[in-house]
């Protein structure tokens, strides 16, 4: 924790020595407040390190060198991916040509949808939505970008509005070579929106694997709302659930609430917001959490009313079954989502995280370890590998387990739980002082820990005991 604080004053003293407020060096960086908030407290990742050099001209990095013990994880814990053997692509975002920021969603949506659509294909590996959205906004060479997520193809587009006219194009890279495959160009009414996703993902799929094409027989078209206003509503609102933040998560709350009354049956809204619903659950953002359970659930039951091959919808029942302690129906439902879109890295990761409460920790570590494979740079702070360190802590791997940990607290230092799980860690390697630090930090955060109250909440889940156990031998009370 010494070479936190070196680090964590030494960015402090340049701010001072520059006159420069928090504020200021946020957007100067493109940090964002919230990160900066963490880096000054000791809690960063090796890439915020390299931006702020990069700004600063300090030597931060080097801080560390002399004790790799306590060099804090990088954002992506594991080595850049390898190409896979079999077909992998990434869906980069289509770039707004409008001019008009307000129609970023229409291109964003139709990335996503084209993603969604590739990744029902049980033989294509695609990247996951968070991973490929890092890149927005941002000139990138496509090879390096492979390299990076471990792909052998890449689609890049573009959009362009005007009026009721829309204009997509579309390109498909050989990432190895760098040669273009396949391109195309579209100019349709902006209400044949779906027929152009479906257009595409279908001759991307036939450049991409003929044979395989045939055999699948794929169909792009999903069950999409007749409204483009409630479409558009649901991609906004997707965007903000995937910043994780509280007022992001109620921002899209009233959105996709707003697409449900404007069409009540449009299941891809209950399902999102009964993840949304959920996730506020989790983060005690609702003063009755449980109430907050029961709502998240019934959205997905609406969600799978209209649409049973919902795996968002299949994913929230699942987890609330989990958190009830009704392991065996909600693996059944968790496996049931990953049928349904076998390259969904959120549907891995929280299948993991029930395999972990079931006391099912080989399996969980599986799980947990694709979702990160399949979202190698995910945004998603941190709950990917707060999830598959969980899975490794619960089977007492715990020298494995400490670097996750503690990437997943620095990309999301609001949430108390990251913390409970890295305290636990600590507890049972000994380290006492960074344990004590940590306590520190979380209790900022929400209320003392107590073990009591941690065992009832934990009392449906095999991994409670060696949680419980570090948390004892960091210190925390009964």
């Amino acid at each position: 924790m010494d070479d936190r604080k070196r680090i964590a004053a030494a960015i402090k003293d340049y701010l001072a020595r520059e006159r420069i407020s928090r504020e200021q060096f946020a957007f100067k960086s493109k940090l964002g407040k919230s990160t900066v908030d963490k880096l000054l407290t000791g809690l960063f990742s090796d890439r915020t390190l390299s931006i702020v050099e990069s700004h600063t001209k300090l030597s931060l990095r080097s801080m560390l060198e002399n004790r790799p013990d306590l060099r804090p994880a990088d954002d992506r814990p594991q080595a850049a991916p390898k190409p896979l053997d079999r077909p992998s692509i990434s869906v980069l975002p289509f770039t707004n040509l409008s001019g008009d920021p307000e129609q970023d969603f229409i291109a964003d949506g139709i990335t996503e949808d084209i993603i969604t659509a590739l990744a029902r294909l049980r033989w294509l590996f695609v990247i996951a939505r968070n991973s490929t959205f890092v890149y927005k906004g941002k000139a990138v060479d496509v090879r390096q970008v492979a390299r990076e997520l471990g792909v052998r193809y890449i689609l890049e587009g573009s959009v362009r509005t005007a009026g009721p006219r829309l204009r997509i194009t579309g390109q498909l890279i050989d990432a190895e070579t760098g040669k273009h495959i396949w391109a195309e160009r579209y100019d349709r009414e902006l209400q044949d929106i779906f027929s152009v996703q479906d257009d595409i993902t279908q001759r991307v799929v036939a450049a991409v694997e003929p044979h395989l094409y045939a055999e699948e027989g794929f169909r792009a078209s999903g069950k999409q709302p007749d409204s483009i206003d409630a479409w558009g509503l649901v991609v906004r609102a997707l965007g903000m659930i995937n910043k994780v933040g509280r007022r992001q998560n109620e921002d899209a709350q009233a959105l996709l609430r707003r697409a449900i009354a404007m069409e009540p049956s449009y299941a891809k809204a209950h399902a999102f917001l009964s993840w949304a619903i959920w996730w506020a659950s989790l983060c005690y953002w609702y003063a009755d959490v449980r109430d907050g359970y029961r709502q998240a659930a019934t959205h997905a039951q609406d969600a799978l009313s209209f649409d049973p091959s919902d795996p968002w919808a299949r994913m929230v029942s699942g987890l609330c079954l989990s958190t009830a302690g009704q392991h065996e129906r909600a693996l059944v439902e968790l496996r049931t989502a990953l049928d349904l879109n076998p390259n969904f890295a959120l549907g891995h990761t929280t299948f993991g995280w029930a395999l972990l409460r079931a006391g099912h920790f080989d399996e969980a570590i599986a799980e947990t370890g694709q979702a990160l494979r399949m979202s190698p740079v995910d945004t998603f702070s941190g709950v990917y590998t707060a999830i598959h360190g969980l899975a490794l802590l619960g089977a007492r791997r715990f020298s494995e387990a400490l670097p996750y940990l503690r990437t997943s607290v620095a990309a999301f230092a609001e949430y108390s739980g990251h913390y409970n799980t890295l305290i636990s860690c600590c507890g049972h390697l000994g380290l006492s002082e960074e344990a004590q630090d940590f306590i520190a930090a979380r209790n900022k955060v929400g209320p003392p820990l107590r073990l009591k109250v941690l065992r009832e909440n934990l009392s449906h889940f095999a991994h409670r005991e060696v949680f419980i156990e570090g948390l004892a031998k960091a210190g925390i009370p009964e």
